[in-house]
């Protein structure tokens, strides 16, 4: 079990709600073999945690969210929709408009994506785009405006989301974090489980726990907690909490 997550647990006490923890993928790059290798094995374990639970209590969509920018939510989403892919059809999509990342990952710049289908520029089913990777499509954030965001409070979204998952196994929603924007909270009750993402040298413990209360207040089931870029020990405000 994450770290992270038991501290949360604690925190809680007997009155909170308890959530299998995930586990910690790395963010990609250009690593050494036995880097790569330790991203590797991290998405493989997280994937294997979703695919239990998806037994378990069968789910069809969720979000990837994190507290605060920065803490690698759009790596964590990636990165897990590629190892997925194969063992069911999986769809991400961007839906970040404060700052869209996943063009770029997939090669999908200057194409149409969600905010052209909330506003009725596209259809959903014309901007589902193939990858390279078997069984996983991508639906880019698009062309985003200064206004776009408030298209994420439709109900157009809602129904977007369910006309990919009549395609699909899973839909993946990577969205802005919890603490600045609104966004993530309007988008939680449209998804059926959401993976909290926090970063081992940057979250803090309030933001933490203010973000996972902030979204359970909106109608979210947490799934769990990645603990993205951990280093070798836990950061000292979990060694603190945590008394180790």
């Amino acid at each position: 079990m994450s770290r992270v997550f038991q501290a949360l647990e604690r925190a809680e006490g007997p009155r909170g709600r308890r959530s299998p923890a995930l586990e910690d993928p790395r963010k990609p790059g250009h690593r050494s073999g036995e880097r790569e290798a330790a991203d590797a094995s991290g998405y493989e374990r997280l994937a294997s945690t979703i695919l239990q639970a998806i037994a378990a209590a069968p789910f069809k969509t969720m979000m990837v969210v994190a507290p605060e920018r920065g803490e690698g939510t759009s790596t964590v989403a990636a990165g897990l929709a590629r190892t997925l892919a194969g063992r069911i059809r999986v769809v991400l999509m961007d839906a970040d408009f404060r700052s869209p990342a996943l063009a770029d990952w997939f090669h999908l710049e200057d194409t149409p994506g969600l905010a052209d289908v909330l506003a009725g520029r596209a259809q959903i089913g014309a901007v589902a785009a193939e990858t390279d990777v078997a069984d996983l499509r991508v639906v880019p954030a698009g062309s985003v405006a200064d206004d776009s965001t408030r298209l994420l409070s439709s109900a157009r979204l809602s129904d977007v989301v369910q006309e990919l998952v009549v395609s699909s196994d899973l839909v993946i929603l990577d969205v802005p974090p919890v603490l600045p924007y609104a966004d993530a909270l309007s988008i939680a009750s449209r998804v059926e489980r959401v993976v909290l993402v926090t970063c081992a040298e940057r979250t803090q413990r309030d933001d933490l726990e203010r973000a996972k209360d902030e979204l359970e207040k909106s109608g979210a089931v947490i799934l769990g907690v990645v603990l993205n870029r951990k280093p070798s020990h836990a950061p000292p405000w979990i060694q603190r909490y945590l008394n180790l």
